[in-house]
């Protein structure tokens, strides 16, 4: 599981620095300007929805598909195609939906900025929610691929796509500006569908369960409204960094993303194969295992965000001065970002160790506790920020404690919670 872990990690850190050099363009391009602050306003709620249908699709369809091959393996594809169909079916008018809500989520979130400042990112945010749909298909064939234990192919293709996104930013943006980033947002995802399409022999289908789409829409609901709750964090930072000056979104947003990529991206490989290897675990009552493979996962990665998180500081300074300044982005932009690290230290922890927590929590299918885990931390961890904000007129401050109480709740209560089910389950021999 190690030796897996450790190749998947190579991938989504290749496709991180690629990321790295995207946002060191982007910067470079644009600045430290109200376009892209336009720009990362907008895209805060589209790119949480992607991130949270990557995530929790994968979690919620994975245990659920595992067991069905294990169980009828001469009905797993069937199965998989099913669900495939009526998840692109249901995506679709989703999609419909948010694009008509652009407006009104604008306006609720950054109206503090002007009419026309939320004017121009509900014009964004509208087209950005096409990516829907396509994530949707990309996280179904991805499972397919991590179910039969092959865990490079889709981070492979997300690192193919991230690549894709970059080359469009460079080729379009002297002609479209800011819009190359919309567009390239979403035509990334769209290349990675035709990276992982399953093999063609699955596309058959012959029975209609309904009662299986029923059970994996039970099991995919709370943990959309729990994960959309924890990758809120991307919103609380730019609602209360759009209180500040012109050009915080911008240095807030280099910052946060310095941490959780690179602590996320060192710890995603854990994530992805301790899954399925649960799930398996558990199908075949391997109860010490299970217990085993968890203390394992949670030590190695908590380990590792600490280690990562000290090299950011050590080095961001440096890294940033070098690669970031240049073109419309300033020193004296570098500087204002390198004064924000100290605020991201114990987030950076967090964000590198949260969802190892919640591994066995799925795995169990708990999938109603870990959504209800996420809103109770949501709402801690808005309360606390909104504290802060209006006690010491602090919004960086309010950002810190809020990220660093919504994160921790969320480690805490689910280690609560396993501690629980762990002696429970361990009479189950």
């Amino acid at each position: 599981m190690l030796k897996k872990s450790f190749f998947v990690t190579v991938i989504f850190g290749l496709s991180t620095l690629i990321q790295l050099v995207s946002n060191i363009i982007i910067t470079r391009f644009f600045g430290a300007k109200i376009d892209l602050d336009i720009f990362l306003a907008a895209v805060a709620v589209p790119t949480i929805i992607v991130t949270v249908i990557y995530g929790t699709l994968n979690d919620a369809f994975l245990p659920l598909y595992g067991e069905n091959k294990i169980k009828n393996p001469e009905k797993s594809d069937q199965y998989f195609l099913f669900h495939f169909l009526i998840l692109t079916l249901v995506s679709l008018p989703l999609t419909c939906v948010f694009y008509f809500l652009s407006q009104p989520i604008s306006h609720l979130l950054y109206s503090v900025r002007g009419v026309e400042f939320v004017k121009n990112v509900a014009f964004q945010m509208k087209y950005l929610f096409f990516s829907i749909p396509f994530s949707v298909i990309a996280t179904v064939f991805g499972t397919y691929y991590y179910i039969h234990k092959k865990f490079i192919r889709f981070p492979l293709a997300q690192a193919i796509g991230s690549i894709i996104n970059l080359t469009l930013i460079i080729l379009l943006s002297p002609y479209i500006g800011i819009f190359s980033l919309v567009l390239a947002f979403v035509v990334n995802i769209i290349f990675q569908i035709f990276l992982i399409v399953p093999p063609l022999k699955i596309f058959k289908i012959k029975n209609w369960e309904v009662r299986e789409i029923r059970n994996l829409f039970l099991a995919w609901l709370p943990l959309i409204i729990g994960a959309f709750a924890f990758r809120s964090d991307a919103i609380l930072i730019r609602s209360f960094g759009s209180q500040l000056a012109s050009g915080y979104l911008v240095y807030l947003n280099l910052i946060s993303k310095i941490f959780s990529l690179a602590v996320g991206v060192m710890t995603i490989g854990i994530q992805i194969v301790l899954l399925p290897h649960l799930v398996e675990e558990i199908a075949q009552k391997n109860h010490q295992k299970v217990i085993v493979k968890i203390n394992q996962a949670k030590l190695l990665s908590l380990g590792v965000s600490i280690l990562v998180v000290i090299a950011i500081v050590i080095v961001s300074p440096t890294v940033i001065k070098f690669l970031f300044v240049g073109g419309k982005f300033t020193l004296k932009d570098g500087q204002k970002v390198i004064s924000l690290l100290s605020y991201f230290i114990l987030p950076g922890i967090g964000w590198g160790i949260a969802n190892i927590f919640f591994q066995p929590l799925l795995a169990l299918k708990k999938t109603w506790t870990v959504g209800i885990i996420n809103i109770i931390s949501l709402i801690f961890g808005w309360l606390i920020a909104s504290f802060i904000n209006n006690k010491f007129n602090s919004p960086i401050d309010a950002i810190s404690w809020g990220l660093v109480t919504l994160l921790f709740t969320n480690i805490i209560l689910a280690e609560i919670i396993w501690q629980r089910a762990k002696k429970i389950y361990a009479k189950q021999k």
